[in-house]
C-alpha cells in the first residue's frame, strides 16, 4: 500500500465536519423503542474549499490528477497551530503552547508545512502535552517559529473534486470532501447535570439564528379501504414531538465540550433530557422552603391526564439555581390557577420575581445518526440538532 499524499493547499470557504454514527432502532407500534449502537466511532468527513492560482494552482491539479483515487493525509485544518520556537533539523520536540487542546493524538500524524505547498513533512506523534508535541522521528528540515503544524488523518476523497477555473490561469476553486479512514475520535463526556440517571442537555442553550421548530408527531396508522370513512389508530396514545434546534459554541472550550457531548450521545443511541427553552409554566405564587406544590397560571394541566413524557420540568432561578422535578398531579385552584404537586420538596424559598423560566424537559434521542459541525474558526462552531421525544419519561 503506497504512502498517503499530504494535502498542503490552504483550506478556505466553509469548513465542516460530518460525524456519522449508526444505530439500529427497533420501534414498537405502541411507542417504545430499543436503540443498539453499531459503530464504536463515527465515520467522519471533512469538507472545505481551496482557492489557488498560478504555480499553486498548477501543482494542485498535478496532485489531483495523479492521486484522486488514492490515500491522502487530510488536514484537520481547524485545529492547526503554529510553532512557538524554531525547530532544528533532526529535532523531535515541537514547542507549541496548548497543543493538547487540538486534536493531535499519539500514534497519529502531524503535517508541518511551509507557504510553498511542495515543502512539508509528515511525522508520527509520540506524545502530546500542554508544551507541544514529541515526534517519533527527527525532522528532515529546520522550521522557523510561526510554521503551521496541522493534525492529519489518513483519508480518501468522499466525492470526486470538481475544479472551477475563473480564467485560464488566474484562479481555481475546488471543493474538497475527505472521508477519513482513521477516526477523529473525541473522549465522550456527557453534560454534567443529570436527572433520573440521564444527562440533561442544558449546558448548551440554543441560539435563535432560526426559529426552533416543534411538531407534535404521533404514531398514527391510517386504515382506508377507499369506501368507508378512513379509520385512524393512535397506537402510542401520546405525542412524540420532534424539535429542531440550532446551537453555537463561541469559545474553544465550548467547542470541545459540545463535541464531547455529541460523542456521548453517539447519534440516536443515547437519550438525554432536553428542555423546551420556552416559558411553559408561569408561576403565580411565591414558594416556601420545603414546598411540594407550586401554583401556576391556568387552566393548563388540570382536567386532563398527565402523560408519561410531558410531566418533568426544569425550574431556573435568577440566582443561577436549576431544579428538576416531576409533576405527579394537577388540580384547578381557580379559573386562572393550577396547583401542581411535585415528586420532591423544593429545598429553598423563592418568589415569583426570582424565577427566570420554567420549562418542560422531555427524555429524547436525536432523530438522526449524522451531525454536521460548521466552523468559523476553532473557537466558533454551529450545529443543528433534531430531537425526537421518547414515548415515556422513566
Amino acid at each position: 500500500m503506497s504512502e498517503p499524499v499530504a494535502w498542503t493547499m490552504d483550506a478556505g470557504g466553509d469548513y465542516a465536519e460530518e460525524l456519522a454514527w449508526r444505530t439500529d432502532v427497533l420501534q414498537a407500534p405502541t411507542g417504545g423503542s430499543q436503540h443498539r449502537r453499531l459503530r464504536t466511532a463515527p465515520r467522519t468527513r471533512l469538507s472545505f474549499a481551496a482557492l489557488e492560482s498560478g504555480a499553486r494552482r498548477r501543482w494542485m491539479e498535478v496532485l489531483l490528477r495523479a492521486h484522486s483515487g488514492g490515500a491522502w493525509w487530510a488536514p484537520v485544518s481547524i485545529d492547526a497551530v503554529a510553532l512557538d520556537s524554531p525547530a532544528a533539523f533532526d529535532d523531535t520536540a515541537l514547542v507549541i503552547a496548548g497543543a493538547d487542546a487540538s486534536r493531535f493524538a499519539v500514534g497519529s500524524r502531524c503535517l508541518i508545512m511551509a507557504d510553498d505547498p511542495r515543502r512539508y513533512e509528515v511525522r508520527e506523534v509520540a506524545a502530546v502535552d500542554g508544551a507541544g508535541l514529541t515526534l517519533a522521528e527527527g525532522l528532515d528540515f529546520a522550521w522557523p517559529a510561526g510554521t503551521r503544524v496541522v493534525p492529519v488523518r489518513r483519508a480518501h476523497f468522499g466525492e470526486t473534486p470538481q475544479v472551477g477555473r475563473f480564467t485560464a490561469d488566474a484562479t481555481a476553486l475546488v471543493s474538497i470532501n475527505f472521508a477519513l479512514d482513521e477516526s477523529l475520535e473525541v473522549q465522550p463526556v456527557p453534560p454534567a447535570a443529570t436527572y433520573r440517571s440521564f444527562p440533561v442537555w442544558d449546558a448548551f442553550v440554543p441560539v435563535w439564528t432560526s426559529d426552533p421548530l416543534w411538531s407534535p408527531d404521533r404514531m398514527l396508522e391510517r386504515i382506508d379501504n377507499d369506501v368507508a370513512v378512513p379509520f385512524v389508530v393512535d397506537f402510542a396514545g401520546v405525542a412524540m414531538g420532534r424539535t429542531v434546534m440550532q446551537y453555537a459554541a463561541t469559545t474553544a472550550a465550548e467547542v470541545a465540550a459540545f463535541r464531547a457531548a455529541l460523542f456521548a450521545l453517539a447519534g440516536r443511541w443515547s437519550p438525554a433530557w432536553v428542555p423546551s427553552w420556552a416559558h411553559d409554566l408561569l408561576l403565580v405564587g411565591n414558594v416556601t422552603a420545603g414546598a411540594t406544590q407550586i401554583d401556576v397560571e391556568g387552566p393548563l394541566l388540570s382536567g386532563r391526564p398527565i402523560t408519561s413524557n410531558h410531566r418533568d420540568i426544569r425550574i431556573e432561578l435568577t440566582t443561577g439555581t436549576v431544579l428538576y422535578r416531576r409533576i405527579t398531579a394537577a388540580t384547578a385552584q381557580s379559573a386562572t390557577v393550577d396547583r401542581l404537586t411535585l415528586d420532591a420538596a423544593l429545598p429553598d424559598a423563592f418568589t415569583v420575581a426570582q424565577v427566570r423560566m420554567i420549562s418542560f424537559i422531555t427524555l429524547s434521542v436525536q432523530d438522526s445518526d449524522t451531525n454536521v459541525l460548521r466552523y468559523v474558526d476553532r473557537t466558533v462552531m454551529q450545529c443543528e440538532l433534531t430531537w425526537r421525544e421518547l414515548s415515556h419519561g422513566l
